[in-house]
């Protein structure tokens, strides 16, 4: 069940995040190199996850759990690093203040509230199938 409820996360997050770069792409702003990684690592660890799910192995749910992991680490590198050129002279916590930026934006917060929909179920899955 943890397994599902992670999957049914990740496609959600993965389709919020595609409409996110589209939109992107459309306006022709410059895409950062560290998107292509984030978007990358959210299909391949989503292959991994699925071979999980249909093998029942624990080293590919751990595999596809650490691809996660990475994906969800871009992701935030790529957020404060946006806000970070955004607002070079801001004080405060980079990360805070980037997360509350990013929360005025109705995709964003979509997306990042997926982001541990998926996490947190995965990383039960894994744990379970140990």
């Amino acid at each position: 069940m943890t397994a599902t409820i992670a999957l049914a996360g990740w496609v959600l997050n993965i389709m919020v995040g595609l409409v996110i770069l589209t939109g992107v792409l459309r306006a022709r702003r410059h895409v950062p190199p560290l998107a292509y990684y984030h978007l990358t690592t959210a299909f391949v660890g989503l292959g991994f996850w699925i071979a999980f799910m249909a093998a029942g192995s624990a080293l590919l749910a751990w595999i596809g759990f650490g691809i996660l992991t990475l994906h969800n680490a871009f992701g935030d590198t790529m957020m404060v690093k946006g806000w970070r050129r955004r607002n070079p002279d801001a004080p405060g916590n980079a990360y805070f203040q980037a997360a509350k930026a990013a929360a005025r934006k109705p995709l964003l917060l979509a997306h990042g509230f997926l982001a541990p929909v998926a996490w947190f179920p995965a990383l039960a899955a894994a744990i379970i199938s140990s």
